[in-house]
């Protein structure tokens, strides 16, 4: 078994006995007085094991304030195989590595390692391969076992913050003499390369939309997912209201679709990479989702949304506070289609 295996199952089994095994194998934790020297920092690992691709566009502003804190560092993202494409271009990452790096990891002479895994629950697998980089300094925050493997402990926030300012108060605690902007100023990015926003503007036309058309992203899991008989009402109205619709979605949401009657005007997108993927939504007037990778994706990329929250926390993962944005917040539901509809009407009634 390979020590992301491995990692995996104690995180899931529990096994002391394993887990005392396996920190032998990585360097033991030092203590360190005050914060670390910035003109002494050349090499940074930010680790992010759960490589979802709402929770790396979440990391993003860490990584522009990394660089704001640390200039003279060179900044490499560790994360597990999916979505490291999220980052490819982004001025703030220098490589992005997976888990066939850790062997070697150690050789790369990092400063800092920062396991960015979220606040709420402790992960062995983040944690461990923050170990595993033997950086000098080895920072996270301070709950489950984390001092076993991290030697630079902060504190878990106390107040409700949205998940950006949770994440980047890792490197306010590692640098808390940096001149960094204020939380409120904090945003995700997507950032592309040569020629990328060109073709997805011809992809987009190629579907049959233009910069008026509306996207209705299918996908959620588990209880926040609706059923596209709810996306199919709304579609509708979208197109009696005179509005170009298409639905989006990966290969679950594509099954969903099998048998069924898309309503007339209504177009399925065709699956794209995603990159291909992000160039083209980037061409919509609007984007209908919930809780999912693509609504943070939606964002980063600057097209308004309107963002459903029925079994999540908006003020955690939501961007109400932004003005390009809505949320439709119904706890323990799903919306009605009715109330979904006027949300995105006053949405689209926003100039810009």
């Amino acid at each position: 078994m390979n020590l992301k295996g491995l990692g995996k199952k104690l995180e899931t089994g529990g096994k002391s006995v394993l887990r005392a095994a396996l920190l032998k194998f990585v360097p033991a934790p030092r203590p360190h007085e005050g914060p670390a020297d910035a003109s002494r920092v050349r090499r940074i690992l930010a680790v992010r094991h759960d490589a979802r691709l709402g929770n790396l566009l979440l990391l993003t502003p860490a990584l522009r304030l990394l660089k704001a804190a640390f200039p003279a560092a060179r900044v490499d993202v560790l994360l597990a195989d999916r979505y490291g494409d999220a980052l490819k271009f982004n001025p703030s990452v220098d490589e992005v590595l997976t888990a066939r790096a850790l062997a070697g990891l150690r050789l790369r002479g990092y400063d800092l390692a920062f396991d960015f895994s979220p606040q709420h629950a402790f992960s062995l697998s983040s944690a461990l391969w923050t170990a595993m980089s033997g950086a000098e300094r080895r920072i996270g925050f301070a709950r489950g076992d984390a001092g076993r493997f991290l030697d630079d402990l902060a504190p878990v926030p106390a107040r409700r913050a949205h998940e950006t300012a949770n994440l980047a108060s890792l490197v306010r605690h590692a640098a808390p003499q940096a001149a960094l902007p204020p939380d409120s100023s904090l945003r995700t990015e997507f950032h592309f390369g040569p020629g990328e926003k060109e073709s997805g503007a011809a992809a987009w036309r190629s579907w049959g939309l233009d910069r008026e058309s509306v996207a209705l992203f299918l996908g959620a899991r588990a209880e926040k997912r609706l059923d596209p008989s709810w996306f199919f009402e709304l579609g509708e109205r979208l197109v009696r209201s005179g509005r170009k619709v298409v639905l989006t979605g990966g290969p679950a949401e594509r099954r969903l679709l099998q048998g069924r009657r898309i309503p007339d005007g209504v177009i399925v997108a065709p699956e794209s990479p995603l990159r291909a993927f992000a160039a083209a939504i980037a061409n919509a007037r609007a984007v209908l989702t919930a809780d999912t990778g693509p609504m943070h994706l939606a964002v980063a990329l600057g097209v308004p949304t309107l963002q459903l929250f029925s079994h999540t926390e908006p003020w955690r993962f939501g961007y109400g506070h932004l003005p390009a944005h809505r949320l439709l917040e119904t706890p323990g539901r799903h919306p009605a289609a009715g109330e979904a509809w006027s949300a995105l009407s006053a949405l689209l009634a926003k100039k810009g």
